[in-house]
């Protein structure tokens, strides 16, 4: 069952770097003025609306990512509780064998 704890324990690695992840997608957004935001006229509404489409795009994937990392965190402790059940039935096993002997 070892080979399943640590399957388990990898997963729950990957999720904590895909979380880590969705955090840093919108921490690292360019401040609007990298969009032109500020310049009068169709050049500053086309630099609103990219900068608006940046946000949303990047807090979509950062919504997404943290539905992943929490997946694969159940993921995690589906195999773990599945791996201590299946000690539990050898434990069972062994001592059942162990009487009819």
């Amino acid at each position: 069952m070892e080979s399943l704890h640590a399957l388990a324990a990898r997963l729950d690695e990957a999720a904590a770097t895909i979380e880590a992840l969705a955090r840093a997608a919108t921490a690292n957004d360019p401040p609007h003025p990298a969009f032109g935001v500020h310049i009068a006229g169709r050049a500053g509404e086309v630099g609103r609306a990219l900068h608006r489409r940046w946000l949303e795009a990047t807090e979509d994937r950062a919504r997404e990512a943290t539905i992943a990392a929490a997946r694969l965190a159940a993921a995690a402790s589906a195999i773990r509780g599945a791996a201590d059940r299946y000690v539990e039935t050898d434990d069972t096993v062994r001592r059942r064998l162990g009487r009819e002997v």
